[in-house]
């Protein structure tokens, strides 16, 4: 699962191995570097636990990080955790493999709710009881030391790409779910009246048509009724791909409230928008729904006109609905 976490967060931010080669290349980690990081880590048989105590020294001045840090078992478990970290960094390989591990790392600290500010001290204290160990077993502290350095500041800079990109996923995903209707997975009500005032406003602007239809599925309570409320679901769910799949780039499916659904097209005039309307009649009426069997809709259309106001364009076509609804139903007015 991290692994193929850490190869989208790759592909979507263009990192390949030739660009992380480059970033090598840029921080002037060279063979050398690699070569005294290796034999430094040769020569250590194990990192003693008491470098980290300055860092959780650190963390515990902070009311936000002593909520992560609440007693000696976290402790201990997140001590363990660092060590591995730790022996990955002084390992002196760092191809692919450690990339992959290290985005996955920014991911989880995104999921985490750990924020950049609280790397600035991570590392800086990090760093701090690493130098002590190096002075301590190594013959050439000041080289090794500033080898190790270049390294951490590779593996900070790449994590926080993956926590950035995390929070920006996190985001879209929360602004999606805002305008997504949980059933259907298409555009909510609180969609409708940002859409609808763009969308008229563009119209206005660029004298482009506009059109507008409204859909309602015929004796849909009778669905429910006969079938269970859960048949109905899926009901509303079946339209929604349905009618989805036949929308253009640009268009817009909104679930306007129970069994109503409106369409928006923009760039389109009447005559096209009927003809829309007219395919999705004929596709909902052909389609066998799930335990439901067949399913029909009706649908009214109206275009926007210059002096429609939201209200008046929207008692338009809710109009031309009623009367395809009085009409009989399973038919299109405009």
């Amino acid at each position: 699962m991290e692994k193929d976490i850490s190869h989208r967060i790759a592909k979507e931010l263009n990192i390949s191995e030739e660009d992380f080669e480059q970033r090598k290349r840029f921080l002037e980690i060279g063979e050398k570097d690699i070569a005294l990081i290796k034999d430094f880590s040769a020569g250590l048989a194990e990192l003693p636990p008491e470098m980290f105590d300055n860092f959780y020294e650190h963390l515990s001045r902070f009311p936000e990080t002593r909520e992560i840090i609440k007693d000696n078992t976290t402790i201990a478990v997140l001590k363990e955790k660092q060590m591995d970290y730790f022996r990955m960094l002084i390992s002196g390989e760092y191809g692919w493999d450690y990339l992959m591990s290290r985005l996955a790392v920014g991911w989880r600290h995104t999921e985490l709710g750990i924020v950049p500010l609280w790397y600035i001290g991570a590392y800086s204290k990090y760093l701090e009881g690493l130098k002590m160990v190096v002075e301590a077993h190594s013959g050439n502290p000041e080289e090794v030391f500033e080898s190790i350095s270049k390294v951490a500041m590779l593996d900070m800079i790449v994590t926080l790409e993956a926590y950035h990109y995390g929070k920006y996923r996190l985001q879209e995903e929360l602004k999606k779910a805002v305008v997504t209707d949980d059933l259907t997975g298409v555009f909510n009500r609180r969609k409708f009246d940002e859409v609808m005032g763009f969308e008229m406003e563009r119209s206005r602007r660029h004298k482009t048509p506009l059109t507008m239809i409204m859909l309602d599925i015929d004796h849909f309570k009778l669905v429910n009724d006969t079938f269970g409320h859960h048949v109905g679901d899926i009901v509303l769910h079946e339209l929604a791909e349905i009618v989805g799949k036949m929308m253009r780039k640009g268009d817009y499916l909104i679930r306007y409230g129970g069994e109503e659904f409106v369409a928006f097209l923009p760039d389109t005039s009447l005559e096209a928008g009927v003809g829309a309307a007219e395919r999705i009649r004929r596709k909902v009426a052909d389609h066998g729904f799930d335990q439901a069997g067949r399913v029909t809709v009706s649908l009214g259309v109206a275009s926007v006109e210059p002096h429609d106001t939201r209200d008046r364009f929207l008692e338009r076509v809710d109009a031309k609905l009623y009367e395809a609804k009085e009409g009989g139903r399973n038919r299109v007015c405009w």
